[in-house]
């Protein structure tokens, strides 16, 4: 009995539970009830608004419809504006004929006498960046409050409005009419506010687009009488085309006859008049075509609503004679497809098919010249080929001519080198060599000396005058000025010493330029190299050059220094030689990002101009014979080339010249 009571219990606490689940259900779903209601209450209320909204336009609408009169549409747009909008303030812009600027024409709101007097002076020029946006195809200029850019901000003060919404009236790139409306600071808060909120701009998007329509229709009627007199002053102008064209224009039956046609159709076909011709031509095509196949070949084109262009026919003149003429044609259809009638253009080319003629005998002469000159062309290519041969090998010895010439100027900067690290070594060897001189005469006074005091020794282990022994050690000492040698061997020695190490700086500095030890390319610091190079020429600068420098502080970069030290010499030796009196060599190096740049200035002779543009050609010099090879700057423009970087020449005949070497940063 009570495992039943239990069953019984557990079943009601089953079906309470789903009871309160459902009722809960039930809950939520009337909840939800509640909230569709309500937004179902606002999507009605917005619908009225909309509803209202929609018959204010229609109503506004109908009065647009009822005038042609812009000033009254503009007036009707006003009214609603304030009062349906709701817009403080309202201003009409328009551009008259022949200007290119905008005037207001219209302007309402709440404005005061003198605000309406500033705003209808107001004038915006068609090409002002302010109408940028609308010029761009933009649909609107808008400018809230907030905005601070310039070229918005500026037509506050001019449209006296804190924020204001620009509108084109009109539906293509010609901005004829533009309408501004907006609120001013002080009462924008009572006023609907400028938004780019879409909801904010359907009611003037919806004014406008009624807006453009009935500014349309007012310039389509007041166009209308304008256009009807281009009409008739255009129908005039095209009369006295037809009758005054030097083409023949005509209009045909699809039968062949002539409807009509210009004078000159009339003459080209030998006819006195266009009457005479239309009554004398019954059948175009066996009357007028020579072969009247072709005109039934033109007929298929034109029934297949093809334009028939350039159409070449032969024609019967009046007299007979027969005449080349050139058609363009075009059909015209009924609504069934069949062709109503045919208007055509008809040109004499008489002239040119006799040109042609006489075109085609002068090609049928050419080609046999062509002939007979192919075959002078073929021995003249026999002949070529022979002195291709001969020039293959003048080549080769050319460049075998090359590579010595390269030698030779390599050889001549060794030389040229070596003359001035020879004059450099020359200095300390003469007087260290000198100094041993020296050093030898003052060793043989001493050891002649040490001699003499041997003997005297010798003479006090005999017993001898002691004092006459030291009387003649003195003046032994006296005679070969023993304290004076002594004194000297220290300044000889010393001065021997610093002109060996200036003997080993040079070689140092030697070593250094050449890069014998490192030719490949590697991590290196220019400013090292320009240095060791001008110490290495400082014979050829010296004596032509006063030499500035200006190192600037560049990074070190991947290349090899040894072959930039052949370019840097080059440069520094044709500086000081363009030099033919004493003048001034200026080095400066910097860098940016990217690259390293070297220059080197000089105030020499400069170079002539039309010359400037050959000074990088091998073989190519200046110089008298004998003193160039003409390769130091080619060799020069190569390794720089190799190095991925250019050099720049600037040259001023009687003021200098100035080389300026690029080489790209490649770090290490």
């Amino acid at each position: 009995m009570v495992e039943t009571n239990n069953i019984t219990d557990t079943h009601e606490a089953v079906e309470i539970a789903a009871l309160r689940s459902e009722k809960e259900t039930l809950s939520q779903q009337v909840k939800k009830l509640v909230k569709a209601e309500g937004k179902l209450y606002a999507y009605q209320e917005e619908l009225d608004a909309q509803l209202k909204e929609y018959k204010e336009l229609y109503a506004l609408n109908r009065k647009f419809n009822a005038t042609f009169d812009i000033r009254k549409i503009f007036e009707y747009s006003i009214d609603y504006i304030i009062h349906n909008l709701e817009y403080e303030r309202v201003i009409f812009f328009r551009q008259f004929d022949n200007t290119d600027h905008y005037v207001a024409c219209a302007i309402d709101g709440y404005y005061d006498q003198e605000e309406k007097n500033l705003v209808a002076d107001l004038v915006i020029n068609q090409d002002d960046p302010f109408l940028s946006p609308l010029q761009e195809g933009g649909e609107y200029i808008l400018c809230t409050a907030d905005l601070d850019k310039n070229k918005f901000v500026a037509y506050r003060s001019k449209l006296l409005m804190n924020e204001f919404l620009i509108y084109p009236i009109c539906s293509h790139k010609h901005l004829h009419t533009l309408l501004a409306v907006g609120n001013s600071s002080g009462n924008a808060e009572f006023y609907h506010r400028i938004s780019a909120n879409e909801g904010a701009l359907l009611g003037i998007v919806n004014l406008v687009g009624l807006l453009i329509s009935a500014v349309e229709n007012h310039t389509f009627y007041a166009n209308m009488e304008k256009a009807l007199e281009q009409e008739r002053l255009a129908e005039a102008k095209y009369r006295g085309i037809f009758e005054n064209a030097i083409e023949g224009i005509y209009q045909s039956t699809p039968e062949g006859r002539f409807i009509s046609c210009n004078p000159a159709t009339a003459a080209i076909i030998g006819y006195d008049t266009p009457q005479q011709l239309i009554e004398s031509i019954t059948d175009i095509e066996h009357q007028l075509y020579v072969n009247p196949q072709r005109r039934r070949e033109m007929f298929e084109m034109l029934h297949n609503r093809v334009d028939v262009k350039s159409f070449e026919v032969e024609f019967y003149r009046k007299d007979g004679s027969k005449m080349w003429v050139l058609l363009s044609t075009r059909p015209s259809f009924n609504e069934e497809g069949e062709i109503l009638h045919i208007d055509g253009i008809v040109q004499d080319i008489g002239e040119r098919k006799r040109a042609e003629t006489a075109i085609r005998e002068l090609n049928e002469e050419l080609e046999q010249r062509v002939i007979a000159r192919t075959r002078e062309l073929v021995t003249a290519n026999q002949e070529l080929r022979q002195a291709t041969g001969q020039l293959e090998g003048a080549y080769s010895e050319l460049k075998s001519a090359q590579s010595r010439m390269l030698q030779q100027d390599k050889m001549a900067s060794i030389g040229q080198l070596a003359a001035g690290v020879a004059h450099e070594i020359n200095n300390p060897m003469g007087f260290i060599i000198s100094n041993l001189n020296s050093l030898k005469k003052y060793t043989d006074k001493v050891i002649s000396f040490t001699n003499f005091q041997s003997e005297a020794i010798e003479k006090l282990l005999l017993n001898a005058d002691v004092h006459q022994i030291a009387d003649d050690l003195k003046e032994q000492k006296k005679t070969l000025k023993l304290d004076y040698i002594l004194s000297d061997l220290d300044n000889l020695i010393q001065e021997s010493l610093e002109g060996a190490e200036r003997v080993r700086k040079i070689v140092q500095e030697l070593k250094s330029f050449s890069r014998i030890d490192a030719s490949d390319f590697k991590a290196e610091d220019i400013n090292e190299g320009l240095e060791s190079t001008i110490k290495m020429v400082w014979n050829e600068l010296k004596y032509n050059a006063i030499v500035t420098k200006e190192y600037g502080e560049i990074p070190y970069t991947i290349c090899n220094l040894g072959q930039l030290n052949q370019v840097f010499m080059n440069i520094l030796v044709n500086a000081a030689q363009a030099m033919e009196t004493q003048g001034e060599i200026s080095i400066r190096t910097s860098s940016d990002n990217g690259n390293i740049y070297v220059t080197i200035s000089d105030t020499g002779t400069g170079i002539a101009a039309d010359k400037l543009n050959r000074i990088f050609e091998p073989f190519y010099t200046s110089k008298d014979v004998g003193k160039g090879t003409g390769l130091g700057l080619s060799i020069a423009y190569d390794i720089i080339k190799k190095h991925n970087g250019e050099i720049q020449v600037e040259s001023e005949v009687g003021k200098g010249t100035t080389f300026t070497l690029v080489l790209p940063i490649i770090a290490g």
